[in-house]
């Protein structure tokens, strides 16, 4: 009798939802995917923080976090002996020293060949920044690295120094598009702007609050939201990711309460946090949708938005300058040019036609392009790869 062939086993290692950001939702996606057929996963979660702004926090619950992890991942390996590892790093020097060296050097000592992924776009900046010895411990536990996944061609740079080029590639983000799905492209609520995301500095929250008034003297019914947490002071970003300058930190909290107070209250509407069902009615309903951020790897929320056709304005930081092309399917905004924010928000509220030939175009090309079925594929492809190199 024919014997079976065994399947590979592949040990994920990452976060998972709650709460509903962009790294939780990927590993999310790839679980769910065609992955666990081709594949026999194991999966060790993380995050043990149930909302986005107690993440980075040093306190007793990350120290015990870190041990449990430490102990976890062991286990794991000793108990399953996957054939690979993926592992989703983080960008910051905390992230590195709190936990990837670790998780890297255990896969090291174990023959575990490893794939790590980075969703951000602020590592090289960052990495001038570390510590000297927390950069030979970084690039030490780099070298073990069997392959680095990036979200775009432009983010390549970001292992610069840690991983050889030969080592990195691309690997677009991912969305499940029969879940975004939008049955009627031409039903909206005119003049409705969305911004979603975590509501600081670093993603444009302050620069799309000073465009509020600029727009409404061209549109005085626009009605801007946004969907998302306040948080105070930068836990990964603070850089401009084009230039390489530090970014200038401003209290969110500051611009909410004056919005509440001022003049333009009944234009602006706070949602807090969504997620499941009501996200995606906003997402539908919506007319714009805007992210104008210092840095990012790829935002899941533009993808959400195009998914569910409807026109972004976002700056080219990460991958968005390689998938938004400027008046094509979206428009791209300098960082920080609150008056060019607030143009392209007029020009799509007041040019119907302009935004449905976008929004035809943004949702044909997420679904040729972007869609889980397809990337994880590439992922299989990926993971097949280093499984079958010789040791």
């Amino acid at each position: 009798m024919e014997s079976i062939p065994r399947k590979n086993r592949v040990l994920f290692i990452g976060p998972y939802p709650p709460p509903f950001a962009g790294p939780e939702m990927g590993m999310k996606l790839f679980l769910e995917s065609s992955l666990v057929e081709t594949f026999n996963i194991i999966f060790l979660k993380t995050n043990v923080r149930k909302t986005n702004e107690k993440k980075g926090r040093f306190d007793l619950q990350m120290i015990l976090a870190f041990f449990r992890f430490i102990i976890q991942l062991t286990y794991y390996i000793l108990r399953y002996r996957p054939d690979a590892a993926y592992y989703p790093n983080t960008a910051t020097q905390t992230g590195w020293i709190g936990r990837d060296i670790w998780c890297l050097f255990i896969c090291r000592i174990f023959k575990v060949k490893t794939v790590i992924h980075l969703r951000g776009g602020h590592l090289k900046l960052n990495f001038q920044k570390f510590n000297p010895l927390a950069k030979k411990i970084v690039r030490l536990a780099c070298r073990s690295v069997s392959l680095a996944l990036v979200q775009a061609e432009c983010l390549k740079d970001q292992y610069e120094g840690l991983i050889s080029a030969d080592k990195i590639k691309v690997m677009y983000n991912a969305i499940d598009t029969r879940e975004y799905n939008n049955d009627d492209l031409k039903n909206y609520e005119r003049n409705s702007v969305l911004f979603m995301g975590h509501m600081t500095q670093a993603k444009g929250y302050c620069d799309v609050v000073r465009a509020i008034p600029l727009v409404l003297e061209k549109v005085p019914a626009a009605q801007f939201y946004f969907a998302g947490t306040l948080r105070s002071g930068e836990n990964n970003v603070f850089f401009n990711q084009l230039t390489g300058l530090p970014l200038e930190y401003e209290d969110p909290f500051k611009w909410h309460a004056s919005m509440l107070s001022g003049p333009h209250k009944d234009n602006y509407n706070s949602l807090g946090v969504i997620s499941g069902d009501e996200k995606k009615d906003r997402l539908r309903r919506v007319d714009v949708f805007i992210l104008p951020s210092y840095s990012e790897g790829f935002s899941r929320s533009i993808l959400e938005a195009m998914s569910m056709g409807k026109p972004v304005i976002c700056t080219p930081v990460g991958a968005h300058g390689e998938v938004i092309h400027d008046g094509k399917n979206g428009f791209i905004i300098v960082p920080g040019n609150v008056e060019q924010l607030a143009d392209r928000i007029v020009q799509l509220l007041t040019n119907p036609l302009l935004r449905q030939e976008i929004v035809v175009q943004n949702y044909q090309h997420v679904r040729e392009t972007f869609d889980i079925h397809r990337i994880a594929l590439q992922l299989e492809e990926f993971l097949y790869t280093i499984i079958r190199e010789p040791d």
